[in-house]
């Protein structure tokens, strides 16, 4: 799964080209049946290698994460009644509940959580590798290289997903493996580096740091690591608005610092037309993926200032959640995010290094949307880490694996 939306569907789209900028809208909104075909087959070869653990699946399916998710595609599958365009948010619907299956299924199910973390290792030093070949081989964009992806973000964040993978396999692994990781998270921040992607690059360094501090003084002082977490978040931002009010800082001051103006490279012109939008259907929405890339009678194609209407995305994940699905959607949302953190904390005190690469996972994916978007947004690679992370603490360790393994032989 990971493989196809990091590596092969980038290559192909690469490849094939694109639609012209006043066609992305139109094409967006049709279907790809590449994508249709090898979702299902997966979903088939996913259930059909999950068989002889499916008495392991209601467990899996009554955890808080996978109850949130089921909510929000509920809740999504309603609004298709009052959707502008029924047919495209059906399609999407119905792609994203056969993802999430593949997920629950394949992650849920999986034999241990250090076999999954292996191949992840070995996809990541993949992704690496062919990212450093193409960066020698395609010429940069105007505003940073690319690699095989479409636009520099695309590489950033792929990149720094690597980083925080291989942080976690050098902290478990030895030898030769070790080093190879290494050598694969110097050249991961170089990419990083020349993509560009401030966002990626800051959240690869700063992230890292907190996650490390986060879990040490919750491993030493014993305390319940996720009161913890929301006693140091709620800290944060209380203070956070504290500072801003007293010294005039706000966040035109730090778009300055960040992208040298005022409106973070354009985004709150974004905001502003998808804030509007939001204020005409604020409790349910537009409908589930029924305002970017919808066709020529869609808000966005009729109403979208200049370059906006050539975008499939607002630039921040919880503003296309409320234009989607509104409040009730966005809570179901918050609600996810806050089971995910308290997931991955269950295993501090047993498992630090899982807790950590979830943690530094899922932190990642949630300021990642403050200025881009990927919540339920069909295989979006960001998309992908969420629900692999929130997800990844179900798994056995391998010790708990082979015991498991040896009372079912002996019964």
């Amino acid at each position: 799964m990971f493989g196809y939306a990091i590596l092969i569907a980038p290559m192909m789209m690469r490849t094939s080209g694109g639609p012209e900028d006043g066609d992305i809208n139109i094409a967006a909104s049709k279907s790809n049946v590449l994508n249709q075909l090898f979702w299902l087959a997966l979903f088939g070869l996913a259930f059909l290698a999950s068989l002889k653990r499916l008495n392991r699946l209601p467990a899996v399916l009554l955890h808080p994460v996978v109850l949130a998710i089921f909510a929000y595609l509920a809740f999504s599958g309603l609004t298709v009644f009052w959707s502008p365009v029924p047919g495209i948010a059906f399609r999407r619907l119905i792609l994203q509940l056969i993802l999430l299956l593949c997920f629950i299924l394949s992650i849920g199910l999986g034999d241990s959580r250090e076999a999954t973390l292996n191949r992840m290792l070995a996809l990541v030093v993949l992704t690496v590798a062919i990212n450093s070949l193409a960066v020698v081989l395609i010429p940069p964009t105007p505003i940073g290289y690319a690699g095989i992806y479409p636009q520099k973000n695309g590489l950033g964040a792929v990149m720094a997903f690597a980083i925080l993978v291989t942080i976690y396999g050098m902290s478990v692994k030895t030898g030769m493996t070790r080093f190879i990781l290494l050598g694969t998270t110097v050249v991961a921040f170089g990419l990083l580096v020349i993509s560009q992607s401030k966002t990626s690059l800051g959240l690869a360094v700063l992230i890292p740091i907190m996650v490390y501090v986060f879990v040490g003084l919750a491993y030493h002082l014993r305390i319940n690591a996720f009161v913890l977490f929301l006693l140091l978040a709620s800290t944060g931002i209380v203070s956070a608005a504290f500072l801003s009010a007293l010294t005039g800082f706000g966040l035109d001051d730090l778009s300055m610092i960040l992208f040298h103006d005022t409106t973070f490279t354009g985004r709150t012109v974004i905001w502003n037309f998808v804030l509007d939008v939001i204020s005409r259907s604020w409790l349910g929405g537009q409908g589930y993926s029924s305002f970017w890339g919808a066709g020529v009678d869609s808000i966005v194609f009729r109403e979208a200032p200049s370059f906006v209407s050539l975008l499939l995305q607002a630039h921040n994940g919880y503003l296309d959640v409320l234009v989607e699905t509104g409040v009730i959607g966005f809570t179901i949302l918050i609600c996810l995010i806050l089971f995910a953190f308290r997931s991955a904390t269950q295993l501090v005190q047993t498992d630090r290094q899982t807790t950590r690469f979830c943690l530094m996972l899922i932190l990642f994916v949630v300021c990642h949307n403050l200025l881009e978007s990927s919540w339920f947004r069909s295989f979006s690679q960001i998309w992908m880490l969420f629900i692999f992370a929130a997800l990844l603490p179900l798994l056995p360790s391998e010790k708990e694996a082979q015991g498991r393994n040896a009372k079912s032989d002996r019964f």
